[in-house]
C-alpha cells in the first residue's frame, strides 16, 4: 500500500522536481503524515507555473525538508497541511525577454485540468507553512538577498477569519463562478542589496515587521480559468532610515531595471488585457441578466458583494516613518547651520497604493474598493477628455468628406463612448459595436474600424492616497531640538471628515489590448491636495534642495543621454484646497504688543495645469492676459526703467500658444477611406504643446497672526482677497541663443493676470516683520544659488522673469492717531458701514471672526474670544441634526472670502445681522464671482463626503453550510443591500486590533489673551457685552495711497536681479482718527464698490523705479571662500542701486501723516546704505498743519504749498544726500558758449526736425488707426475662439445626449420584448387548462 502511494507521488511530483526517488519519501498512510527531504524543484516548470514576469528567470530552487499532514476523513472541512523548513531560490534578470506561457491562460493547477471539482476544492484549501525562504536576486547592476521568516498561507472566510473550509469560498452556480479567499502572512522580511559595478555605493538594507497579503481569486467553474484576482498587501508600521548614499544606491538599482521592466510590462499588459477583454462579454451578459430579473437569489447578492470585477493590486500601511540623513562631503549645503549635516523626518498615516492594470476606459469605478467616484473631480476631467478625444478623432475622419454625416442614434448607442454611464451601458455598446446595421449606415470603412476599436480601449490606473502626513523641519547635530512641522496636513484646523484623505493622486495610462497601433489620449496625472500648511524654514528648504540636487546629479552622471531625453507627453492637473503658507518670525519681541509673530498666506483653491480648458486656463484667457500686458509700456518699451540687456517678458512662445502655432506635431489633413495601420500611431492626436502652465489662485489673501494687542489667535488683515492667474513657460533648450535679432529670453517666464483691486494695509511693526522676512528670503535665494552651482558644477546661471499689471493698488498705512478726540470717518472709508457702536454683530459675521454661522446659540453666547479660529483650539462642531460637519475654522475661510461676494453670499443669507450689507451695490467683477463659484464647489465636495450612512452593527450577514457536508446551499440572515457592499470590501483592508484613526497632533499650549496683562485697557461697564469683547478701543490714523495701473517686472539671473515698477497715477486719502476695529470692518469691504475704469492711454507715468541687486565683480571668487556664518559680511558682497523718477504728482497731505509715515518706515536696526538717484519733475505738495500748536500765541495752522519743477537727489554709499538741479547747469553753460554760426546751423537742423516731426505725427496717426482696427480684430478673434471652444463642448454634450436617448430607446425595445414574452408565457397555462376542460 505504501509503495503504491509512493509511486503515485513520484508520478505526479516528478514533473516539478529533479532527482526525486522513493528513498527521499517517508510516508505513514493511515496517519496521513509524510515527509520529503532534499527536494530540488525544476526551475523551468516552476517559472511557468508561477507565471513570473518575462524579465525574470528562476535558475535554482530547493527545499531541505517538506512535511505534510492529511485528515482523510475531514478533507471537506480541514485543510491539508504542508510544512517546509527552509526554501532557497535563486533568480536572475534576463537580457532578452523570455517567451510567456500559453495565451489561453494557465490552468489553476497544471495536473488537474477540467471542470472545478472536489479535488480542486482540496487543493485550493491547502495550508502551507514555511520557516524560512531565502531568495537571491542577481542582475548585471546589483545583487540582492531577501530573507522571509515564518510564512503561512491559509484559507480564510469572507471576513478574513479562520474558519471551516466550506466557509472560505463562495460559489454562484447561476454565474458559473467561484471566489476563493487566501491569506499569506509572514513575520519579518530582511532585504539587502549591493552594487556590483560601483563598489563605493552603500549597501541598501530594509527590515520590515509583521505583514500579510490577502488574495481573492475568481475562477470559472467550467474550466478553472482564473478570471481575476484582488491582492491586498497590508504592512505593519514601518520605520526606515536612509542616507543620501543609500538613496543613490536605491535609485541606481531601480534605474537599472526600469527599461527592462517597462518593456516587459508593455508586452504582458497588452496580451493579458486581450484575455481580460474576452471575459468581459460574460460579465456584461450577467449584469444585463441581473438587471432584467426582479429578484436575485440570496447567494447571488452575497456573491456580488465580494465579487472581483477586475484584477487589482493594493498596498496599505497604516504608519510609515522615514528618516533621511545626508552624508559628509560636498553634497551638504554651505549654510552655517547645515555644515555638520541634518536629518529630515517624514511621517505618513494611512498610506495606500492601488493598481488597476486592466480597467476599461469607458467603465465606471463603482466596484473599486475604498474609492468614492463622486468625491474626486478627476472622473469628470477624464470624461471630458475622452469625449473630446472621440469628437476630435471622428472629425478628423470626416474631414475629407464633402459633407459631415452625423452618427445616427442607433450607431451611437452601439458605439457609445461617454464614460459617465455605468459599465453595463458601455458593455452593450461594445457588444454591438460592429453590427451589420451600423455598417450599412456608414459607408466609411475607416470610421467603422475606429468605432469598433474605441470601446476596446483600456487603461492602467495607479492611485496613491494618504490620510495624513507630516514633514518635520530639519534637525541638525550639536543641539537637541524638538520636532516641528514643516509641511503637514491641516486636518485639525479645518476639521475634515475622517474618511477624507489629505493627498490623492491618480495616474492613468491608455492602451489597446493586443499589439494594435491605434491613436490614444495622452496619459493623465491628477493630484488633489486637501488643506495643507507649510511653515517657512530656511534650513529645511536648503537641506531639501541640496539633497535633491545631489540625487539628481548622481542619476545624470550615470546616464549620458539623460539631459537629451525628451520630456514625457502627459496631461497634468493639480488642485490644492485651502493651502496655507506660514512665515514665522524667529525673534520674539515681548515689549511690542503690535508686533506679529507670523504671516499666513492662504488660498481657497489653487489649480496648476498644462491642459487648455474652459476652467480659466483656455487660450482665450491667455490672450486676455497678453492683451492686458500690451497696455503697459514697461514690458515693451526701451525707456527708463528698462535697459537694453533686460528680458522680454511676453515671449513669442506665448503668442504662438495663443494661436496654436506651437504644436509638437501637425495633424494629418485627412485619412484615406481604407484602414491602414501605419497611419494610426499612438501619438496621432498628441499635437498640443504641454510646456505652458496655468496657475490659478482663486482667491489669495494674507493675514498677520500673533499680535498680543488683539489676541494671539486673531487675524489682522494684510492683503485682501484677490484672484490671481499666472501663466508660466519654461524654456527647456539649454543652448544659449547667439542671434542678436531675437529678443533676450529667460529660462522661466511668468505672466500674472490680476483684474481686481489689490488692497493692502500696514503698520510700523508689520513693516519691520516684512523687512526681516525679506532678509530671510534674500539669504535663502543666495544660498540656493551657491549650493546649486557648487553641486551641479555649472557656471551658467538660471534666469527668471516675472511680470504683472495691476489695475489699482491701494496701500493703507496705519499709524497712531496724532489728534486724540477727533474721530472721523472721512475719505474712502465714508458711509461704507454704520458706526462701530452698531456693528457688533456684523463684526462676528463679516470681519473674519471665528464664530460659526450655524453654531448653537448657547455656544455662541459663551464664546468670548476670537482666538477660537486657531488650529491649537478645539474646533466647535455644529449640531448633528443639521447634516453638516463644517466647523469654525472652515468658516474662517468663508468669512475671509464672502465679503467679496454679493449681499446674497452663503455666509450671510441666514443671519439677520447681515442686513446692513443689503445696501451695498451689486457691481462685482468676474474674478470674485469665480471665487464664489470655486468656494461653492469646495463646500459641495465636502458636503457630499459627509453624506455617508452610519454603520448599523445589527445589520449582519450570516453564512453557514447546509446539513450535507458537500452542499453549496447557504442560509442568509438579515440581508440588506446598499452600503454593506462597501463594508464587505473594506474588510479586506482592515486587520483586527489595529487603530485606523489618525492620531491627533500634540497641541501647543498657549496663554490666553485674557491672562496677559493689558496696561493700556480700561474696563468700562459697556465692555461686558458680547460685542465689546471683540473690540479694540484705541484710535488710529490711516493714510491710503491709491496707485493706478501698477506695472511690475522682476528678473533675475544667478546672483543678479533687478526690480522695475511703473505707476500711472497716485492719489492720497487720509483719516486722522478712527477706531481700529471700525477701520478693519471697513477695510474688508473696500473691494466691493471698486470698478475697473477704462484705461486712458494719454495718462503720463507718475513714478518709475528700478532696483538693481548684483554681486560685486571683485567678490565673485571670494564668495566661495568666505565664512558663510558672517551674514553681515555676506550682505556686503552685494551692491544695490535704486533709481527713481517721479513726474507730475500732486498730493495733499496732513503734517501728522507725513510725520507718521516717517516714523512708520524707520527700521529697528542700522541698515546698509543703498545708493540711490531720485529725479523729481513737476511735483506739487499741499501740506495741511493739523497738529496742535506748541505756543499759545500761535495764530493758527498755516498750510504749506511746495512745488518742485526739476530736482535731482543723489545718495552715495556713505549715506550723504546731494541735492542739485536736474538740467539748469548744463543748459546755461551750453547757451553761453554757443556761437552765431552754430545757432544758424541749429536753426536749419531745427526746421528739418520739425518737418520730420510732422511726418512722424501723420505716420503715428495712421498707426493709431491701424492699432484700433487690430484691437477690434483681436477682440473678435478672442470671442470667436471662445465660441469655438464652447461649441466643441456643446457638441460633445449633444453626442452624449443622443447616445443616452438611443440607449433608452433600446432599453424600451428590450422591455417591450420582455413584456411580450411574459404575456406569451402566462397565456400557455390558460391554453392547457382549456384543452383539459375539453377532454
Amino acid at each position: 500500500m505504501v509503495s503504491i502511494i509512493k509511486n503515485q507521488l513520484l508520478k505526479h511530483l516528478s514533473r516539478f522536481t529533479k532527482n526525486l526517488s522513493a528513498d527521499k519519501i517517508n510516508l505513514s498512510t493511515f496517519k496521513g503524515e509524510g515527509e520529503l527531504s532534499n527536494l530540488e524543484l525544476d526551475e523551468i516548470v516552476l517559472t511557468e507555473l508561477l507565471e513570473l514576469p518575462s524579465w525574470l528567470r528562476l535558475t535554482r530552487a530547493w527545499c531541505n525538508r517538506v512535511q505534510f499532514r492529511i485528515h482523510w476523513t475531514k478533507l471537506k472541512t480541514v485543510p491539508i497541511y504542508l510544512k517546509l523548513d527552509e526554501v532557497n531560490i535563486i533568480v536572475e534578470t534576463c537580457e532578452e525577454l523570455r517567451s510567456l506561457s500559453s495565451p489561453s491562460g494557465a490552468s489553476s493547477y497544471g495536473g488537474v485540468p477540467g471542470k472545478y471539482s472536489f479535488i480542486h476544492k482540496v487543493i485550493d484549501g491547502i495550508t502551507i507553512a514555511v520557516n524560512t525562504v531565502n531568495i537571491t536576486f542577481n542582475s548585471p547592476a546589483f545583487t540582492a538577498s531577501v530573507q522571509i521568516s515564518r510564512i503561512i498561507v491559509e484559507s480564510k472566510s469572507t471576513s478574513w477569519q479562520r474558519s471551516d473550509l466550506r466557509m472560505t469560498r463562495l460559489k454562484d452556480t447561476d454565474k458559473g463562478q467561484i471566489l476563493i479567499f487566501k491569506e499569506l502572512e509572514w513575520q519579518t522580511v530582511r532585504i539587502e542589496a549591493k552594487s556590483t559595478k560601483d563598489k563605493e555605493l552603500t549597501p541598501l538594507r530594509l527590515l520590515t515587521n509583521h505583514a500579510r497579503c490577502r488574495i481573492t481569486i475568481k475562477k470559472r467553474l467550467s474550466d478553472c480559468f482564473i478570471m481575476g484576482s484582488r491582492l491586498v498587501l497590508i504592512l505593519d508600521d514601518l520605520l526606515w532610515v536612509l542616507t543620501d548614499s543609500q538613496m543613490k544606491a536605491a535609485l541606481h538599482f531601480l534605474d537599472s531595471l526600469a527599461d527592462l521592466v517597462q518593456k516587459a510590462t508593455d508586452v504582458t499588459r497588452k496580451e493579458k488585457a486581450a484575455r481580460k477583454l474576452e471575459v468581459l462579454p460574460e460579465y456584461q451578459a450577467q449584469k444585463a441578466q441581473e438587471a432584467r430579473s426582479n429578484e436575485a437569489s440570496a447567494i447571488s447578492k452575497i456573491f456580488s458583494r465580494y465579487d472581483v470585477v477586475e484584477t487589482s493590486y493594493h498596498f496599505l500601511s497604516q504608519h510609515i516613518v522615514l528618516h533621511l540623513c545626508d552624508d559628509p562631503g560636498d553634497s551638504r549645503s554651505c549654510h552655517p547651520n547645515l555644515k555638520d549635516g541634518g536629518a529630515l523626518q517624514i511621517s505618513l498615516h494611512g498610506f495606500q497604493v492601488d493598481y488597476y492594470p486592466y480597467h476599461l476606459a469607458m467603465g465606471d469605478r463603482k466596484h473599486w474598493p475604498r474609492y468614492k467616484d463622486g468625491s474626486v473631480p478627476h472622473t469628470q476631467w477624464l470624461n471630458q477628455s475622452l469625449s473630446s478625444f472621440r469628437s476630435k478623432f471622428i472629425d478628423l475622419i470626416d474631414k475629407n468628406r464633402s459633407q459631415h454625416v452625423p452618427l445616427s442614434r442607433s450607431s451611437q448607442a452601439q458605439n457609445q463612448t461617454n464614460n459617465t454611464k455605468p459599465l453595463d451601458n458601455h458593455s452593450s455598446s461594445m457588444q454591438s459595436g460592429v453590427s451589420p446595421d451600423s455598417a450599412k449606415k456608414s459607408s466609411n470603412t475607416v470610421k467603422n474600424y475606429v468605432l469598433k476599436q474605441l470601446p476596446k480601449m483600456m487603461t492602467t490606473c495607479i492611485i496613491v492616497r494618504i490620510e495624513d502626513f507630516s514633514l518635520y523641519k530639519v534637525t541638525t547635530s550639536g543641539k537637541k531640538q524638538a520636532l516641528k512641522e514643516f509641511i503637514s496636513g491641516d486636518r485639525d484646523h479645518i476639521s475634515l471628515p475622517e474618511d477624507t484623505n489629505i493627498f490623492h493622486a491618480e495616474f492613468t495610462y491608455y492602451y489597446y489590448p493586443g499589439n494594435i497601433p491605434f491613436p490614444l489620449p495622452p496619459p493623465k496625472f491628477y493630484v488633489q491636495l486637501n488643506p495643507t500648511q507649510i511653515y517657512f524654514d530656511i534650513d529645511s528648504c536648503l537641506w531639501m534642495n541640496s539633497f535633491a540636487l545631489n540625487l539628481h546629479q548622481s542619476l545624470v552622471g550615470a546616464k549620458s543621454n539623460a539631459s537629451s531625453a525628451p520630456l514625457p507627453y502627459i496631461d497634468v492637473k493639480i488642485e490644492a484646497i485651502l493651502p496655507r503658507v506660514i512665515l514665522e518670525s524667529n525673534i520674539d519681541q515681548h515689549g511690542q504688543r503690535d508686533r506679529p509673530k507670523s504671516l499666513h498666506l492662504q488660498v481657497t483653491r489653487a489649480t496648476i495645469t498644462n491642459v487648455r480648458s474652459l476652467e480659466q486656463s483656455s487660450r482665450a484667457d491667455l490672450a486676455k492676459c497678453v492683451d492686458s500686458f500690451h497696455m503697459g509700456s514697461l514690458f515693451f518699451g526701451s525707456d527708463f526703467p528698462s535697459q537694453p540687456n533686460d528680458y522680454y517678458i511676453v515671449t513669442q512662445k506665448f503668442l504662438d500658444h495663443i494661436a496654436a502655432m506651437d504644436n509638437v506635431r501637425s495633424v494629418p489633413e485627412f485619412i484615406p477611406s481604407k484602414p491602414c495601420s501605419e497611419q494610426f500611431t499612438q501619438e496621432l492626436l498628441w499635437t498640443e504643446a504641454k510646456d505652458v502652465w496655468c496657475i490659478n489662485l482663486d482667491p489669495v489673501w494674507a493675514d498677520f497672526y500673533g499680535a498680543r494687542s488683539v489676541g494671539s489667535n486673531r487675524p489682522i488683515p494684510f492683503l485682501d482677497a484677490v484672484p490671481v492667474t499666472i501663466w508660466v513657460h519654461m524654456n527647456m533648450d539649454m543652448q544659449p541663443k547667439c542671434s542678436f535679432d531675437e529678443p533676450k529670453t529667460a529660462d522661466i517666464h511668468a505672466l500674472a493676470y490680476i483684474s481686481n483691486l489689490v488692497s493692502v494695509q500696514l503698520n510700523h511693526y508689520q513693516y519691520l516683520f516684512l523687512l526681516r522676512m525679506a532678509e530671510d528670503l534674500s539669504e535663502l535665494a543666495t544660498f540656493l544659488t551657491v549650493d546649486s552651482n557648487r553641486i551641479l558644477k555649472q557656471d551658467v546661471d538660471k534666469s527668471l522673469a516675472i511680470g504683472a499689471l495691476i489695475p489699482q493698488v491701494e496701500v493703507t498705512f496705519v499709524m497712531p492717531s496724532q489728534c486724540p478726540g477727533k474721530e472721523s470717518s472721512g475719505g474712502d472709508l465714508e458711509s461704507v458701514l454704520p458706526d462701530s457702536s452698531s456693528i457688533a454683530d456684523d463684526i462676528l459675521a463679516a470681519t473674519g471672526s471665528g464664530a460659526t454661522l450655524w453654531q448653537p446659540s448657547e455656544t455662541l453666547s459663551s464664546q468670548t474670544d476670537l482666538g477660537k479660529k486657531s488650529a491649537n483650539v478645539e474646533p466647535i462642531r455644529v449640531r448633528p441634526e443639521m447634516g453638516l460637519a463644517i466647523t469654525s475654522p472652515i468658516n474662517e475661510s468663508m468669512t475671509r472670502s464672502t465679503p467679496k461676494a454679493t449681499d446674497g453670499a452663503a455666509g450671510m443669507k441666514n443671519t439677520p445681522q447681515s442686513q446692513p450689507f443689503s445696501n451695498i451695490p451689486n457691481n462685482l467683477n468676474a474674478g470674485l464671482s469665480s471665487m464664489k463659484k470655486g468656494f461653492s464647489n469646495l463646500m459641495t465636495s465636502i458636503d457630499s463626503a459627509l453624506k455617508s450612512s452610519p454603520d448599523d452593527m445589527s445589520d449582519t450577514v450570516s453564512i453557514r453550510s447546509d446539513a450535507s457536508s458537500d452542499s453549496e446551499n447557504y442560509v442568509v440572515v438579515n440581508l440588506e443591500s446598499g452600503e454593506r457592499n462597501v463594508e464587505c470590501m473594506d474588510a479586506m483592508f482592515k486587520v483586527q486590533g489595529v487603530n485606523y484613526d489618525v492620531p491627533p497632533r500634540a497641541a501647543v499650549v498657549e496663554m490666553a489673551s485674557e491672562v496677559i496683562e493689558d496696561e493700556n485697557t480700561v474696563t468700562t461697564p459697556s465692555e461686558h457685552s458680547l460685542a465689546s469683547t471683540y473690540k479694540r478701543r484705541d484710535l488710529v490714523s490711516v493714510a491710503t495711497f491709491k496707485l493706478s495701473k501698477v506695472e511690475f517686472l522682476q528678473q533675475s539671473a544667478g546672483f543678479a536681479s533687478n526690480l522695475k515698477v511703473q505707476v500711472s497715477n497716485i492719489v492720497s486719502d487720509e483719516c486722522g482718527s478712527i477706531p481700529w476695529d471700525e477701520f478693519q470692518s471697513k477695510f474688508s469691504s473696500r473691494s466691493r464698490a471698486w470698478v475697473d475704469l477704462p484705461a486712458n492711454s494719454n495718462t503720463s507715468l507718475s513714478v518709475k523705479l528700478r532696483l538693481d541687486h548684483d554681486l560685486d565683480l571683485s567678490s565673485l571668487s571670494a564668495i566661495k571662500d568666505m565664512n558663510m556664518s558672517d551674514k553681515t559680511g555676506l550682505r556686503k558682497l552685494f551692491k544695490d542701486t535704486l533709481n527713481i523718477q517721479v513726474n507730475d504728482v500732486d498730493l495733499i497731505l496732513n503734517m501728522s501723516t507725513v510725520i507718521g509715515l516717517a516714523d512708520l518706515v524707520e527700521d529697528e536696526i542700522i541698515p546698509i546704505q543703498i545708493p540711490m538717484q531720485i529725479s523729481l519733475n513737476n511735483i506739487q505738495l499741499h501740506l495741511n498743519e493739523d497738529r496742535p500748536p506748541n505756543n499759545i500765541t500761535s495764530p493758527g495752522p498755516i498750510p504749506i504749498d511746495l512745488k518742485v519743477n526739476q530736482l535731482f537727489i543723489n545718495k552715495d554709499v556713505d549715506g550723504v544726500f546731494h541735492i542739485m538741479p536736474l538740467t539748469q547747469n548744463s543748459i546755461s553753460s551750453t547757451s553761453s558758449s554757443m556761437s552765431l554760426r552754430e545757432e544758424k546751423e541749429r536753426e536749419r537742423e531745427l526746421q528739418t526736425m520739425q518737418q520730420t516731426i510732422r511726418q512722424l505725427k501723420s505716420d503715428n496717426d495712421e498707426l493709431k488707426r491701424r492699432l484700433a482696427a487690430f484691437d477690434r480684430i483681436s477682440d473678435e478673434n478672442r470671442v470667436l475662439r471662445k465660441t469655438k471652444e464652447e461649441s466643441e463642448i456643446l457638441r460633445a454634450c449633444l453626442t452624449s445626449a443622443q447616445d443616452d436617448i438611443a440607449k433608452l430607446i433600446n432599453d424600451k425595445k428590450s422591455l417591450l420584448e420582455s413584456l411580450q414574452k411574459m404575456e406569451e408565457h402566462f397565456k400557455q397555462p390558460d391554453r392547457s387548462r382549456q384543452w383539459t376542460t375539453k377532454r
